[in-house]
């Protein structure tokens, strides 16, 4: 028998077995968002140290990940993670929702339905340290409310509400908000611009936020998921008000031009 012939075959096997668990290993930090899409990863030379195996080993497990459309390489610049990961709405679909006042009322209850069942396992998995993240970005949203710089604080609360959806530890749940960040920052925004001037309702709304936030760190699921549904109730029954209240005046002032 030809020993050192099954010694490098045996040598294969422990090498493909080694590249095969790092790209299992990085493949699951991916998914569950702890690599964030278009992320650099480091290097194959410090990713090597970091898992203890060789660079060809690393080399090969990158490969893997690239041929499942996880991450893509630049000639000298390094690994990514794929953007298309987090992949937000088609152009016309997000137009659409931007634009048309109807669909506005539509977003506010898919966000409804979906961050309130983000809020309830935040409270339910969210580790010490995502605790900490959200108390953490929530003082960011505090820094800028009341004030009139829609953009920045726009950015902080879609953070914050990002923050919660890493604590829930839900894979699909995570990338679905991340998929709609760019429309839920626009919806923000404007909905922020509507109630300039208003500031019973920006105040009630941060306390609402505040109510979320507690909740999730008291690990309370119920009540977060509560807490998140009536934010979400008061933004649009606001809204409803103030259209009202806009629609009564308009028609007021058709009725006196009409008189002259």
């Amino acid at each position: 028998m030809n020993w050192l012939g099954l010694g490098s075959a045996l040598a294969k096997v422990i090498a493909t077995k080694v590249s095969d668990q790092v790209a299992a290993q990085l493949e699951k930090q991916i998914i569950d968002g702890t690599f964030s899409a278009g992320e650099k990863l480091a290097s194959e030379r410090d990713l090597a140290t970091e898992y203890g195996v060789s660079r060809p080993s690393i080399r090969d497990a990158i490969k893997k990940l690239e041929a499942k459309g996880l991450v893509t390489r630049k000639q000298g610049g390094g690994t990514f993670v794929s953007r298309q990961l987090d992949a937000p709405f088609a152009a016309p679909l997000f137009d659409l929702l931007a634009n048309n006042p109807e669909s506005h009322y539509d977003l506010l209850e898919f966000r409804c339905a979906l961050e309130s069942v983000i809020a309830y396992y935040a409270a339910l998995r969210g580790s010490a340290e995502d605790k900490a993240k959200i108390e953490q970005v929530y003082a960011e949203v505090a820094k800028v409310d009341g004030t009139e710089q829609f953009e920045e604080l726009s950015q902080a609360v879609v953070a914050f509400y990002l923050a919660v959806a890493e604590a829930s530890h839900n894979v699909l749940l995570l990338h679905l908000l991340r998929g709609i960040k760019d429309l839920l920052q626009h919806n923000v925004k404007e909905n922020l611009m509507v109630f300039s001037g208003h500031d019973d309702v920006r105040k009630q709304l941060n306390a609402h936020r505040a109510e979320l936030m507690q909740a999730i760190i008291d690990g309370e699921p119920e009540n977060a998921r509560l807490a998140s549904g009536q934010h979400l109730a008061f933004i649009e029954q606001s809204l409803l008000r103030l259209d009202q209240e806009n629609n009564r005046i308009q028609g007021s002032v058709r009725r006196l031009l009409s008189s002259k």
